[in-house]
């Protein structure tokens, strides 16, 4: 009996979160096949007749481009994330407590986490605009930038945990040099975080509005999925098929990401948090 009672609040959770996850996905779904006044309409009710004029429509209006524009930007930043990161991470993780430098440096870097964005976006906007930097570019090396304080604090607990220092004294009785020990020793091990660091910062950067709003708005060939959504939708107030649909492809894509790499997330992020 007591084991009923312990387990009914937990099945209550459980029944409460898939109505409030699975409800909003129906909805968007079923009315990504509706016409506006079915929306309207029969808004909880199957699509009748089902269609596909929305997906159309959005294909006709230049979705594609900016779809290539959120991947592009998406593959690239999260690229460069995993070339940098890691290597900071690899020396500061060997050094820390050590060498007072890089105490410092960890300590500064890892600042960042608390830093709120409102409070640098002026500064930012200004600082990128100066630097001829409102493009593609800019945007990427931003995502960089804000990416490093978390991602470097993952990958430093990650390594110093689960990568030995024994295996850069066997490396170096062979004769590699501290690049080669990285990139052939360190950087392979390093796996599961890279997978961590992947899925979190793909998320982060596939549904990102802010930045790209800040940086990109100024000229619609540089739009981002997201923000062609938003564009989008206040161009078409009244006609909300096309925007549900929109927004099943952005869901569609970064999931399929999601699953593909799931596996290496747990591990990963246990490791990586622990120190």
């Amino acid at each position: 009996m007591k084991n009923k009672e312990n387990k009914l609040p937990h099945l209550l959770l459980l029944i409460v979160g898939a109505i409030l996850i699975l409800v909003p996905i129906y909805l968007t779904v079923v009315s990504s096949f509706k016409d506006t006044p079915q929306i309207m309409q029969h808004f909880f009710s199957l699509p009748k007749p089902f269609t596909m004029e929305n997906y159309t429509r959005l294909i006709e209006d230049g979705i594609g481009k900016y779809f290539l524009n959120s991947v592009i930007i998406s593959v690239v930043s999260i690229i460069m994330i995993i070339l940098v990161v890691p290597m900071a991470a690899f020396s500061i993780a060997r050094n820390i407590g050590r060498k007072t430098a890089f105490t410092i440096m960890y300590s500064l870097l890892i600042l960042g986490i608390f830093v709120p964005f409102q409070v640098i976006m002026l500064p930012i906007t200004n600082q990128m605009t100066a630097m001829g930097l409102m493009n593609l570019p800019g945007l990427m090396l931003l995502y960089l930038t804000y990416a490093i304080p978390q991602t470097l604090f993952l990958y430093v607990g990650y390594i110093k945990l689960s990568i030995p220092e024994s295996l850069d004294e066997a490396a170096e009785i062979d004769g590699a040099n501290k690049m080669t020990m990285f990139i052939k020793v360190a950087f392979p091990l390093m796996k599961p975080m890279h997978a961590t660091t992947l899925i979190l910062n793909a998320l982060w950067i596939w549904n990102d509005f802010l930045l790209p709003l800040l940086i990109l708005n100024r000229d619609d060939s540089f739009w981002t999925l997201p923000l062609f959504q938003y564009n989008y939708q206040g161009q078409y107030m009244s006609d909300f098929g096309p925007s549900f649909a929109s927004y099943i492809i952005g869901i569609v894509t970064i999931t399929i990401v999601y699953l593909f790499f799931q596996k290496s997330i747990i591990s990963g992020m246990s490791n990586g948090a622990v120190k």
